[in-house]
């Protein structure tokens, strides 16, 4: 059994009650989350950067996948996934015009009313984001929880997001 992230293993479940059946994991990496929730019966596409999926391409488990590919081909895929799952991603690209493709990217491949879990780490441990963002992360701790996206209809909606995200030091080193 491959060990996931663990937000991935404690929302597991809320997926499944919520009928999030599909899931693109979004910065795949070694397949961790992809393949333990391949395991768990859900149909998973998985995509990273074109080095990373030749690498992953070869291994045995990548079979178990509904689908493997590169970033690049997101734009044009409308997979119309249930959940796009983002963990520790978003926070290391850090030119304007990647962070927005990468957004698009989700929202392009999201079906609306879909779920988008984005979990972002500080560099440093214990570091808290800023109080004026807390109260949209649920914390005052830099790993926030899941966030929707049918408020996502508009690509100023998500430029307001990616600027508040960038004033929470999601983006930024702390």
């Amino acid at each position: 059994m491959t060990k996931a992230a663990a937000s991935i293993t404690r929302y597991a479940g809320f997926f499944r009650q919520s009928q999030a059946d599909t899931v693109l994991d979004y910065g795949s990496g070694t397949l961790r989350n992809a393949l333990y929730l391949a395991e768990h019966g859900f149909t998973v596409y998985a995509a990273d950067l074109p080095e990373q999926v030749e690498i992953q391409r070869v291994r045995p488990a990548a079979r178990q996948l509904a689908g493997l590919m590169n970033v690049g081909e997101l734009e044009q895929s409308r997979l119309g996934v249930d959940l796009v799952l983002s963990t520790y991603v978003f926070n290391i690209i850090m030119e304007d015009a990647e962070q927005r493709r990468y957004l698009d990217n989700v929202v392009a491949n999201l079906r609306p009313g879909g779920y988008l879990l984005i979990e972002v780490r500080c560099r440093q441990q214990g570091t808290t984001c800023s109080p004026s963002c807390s109260h949209h992360l649920g914390s005052t701790w830099c790993s926030p929880p899941m966030f929707s996206t049918s408020s996502w209809r508009t690509p100023s909606s998500i430029a307001t997001w990616t600027t508040w995200s960038r004033t929470c030091g999601l983006v930024a080193t702390c």
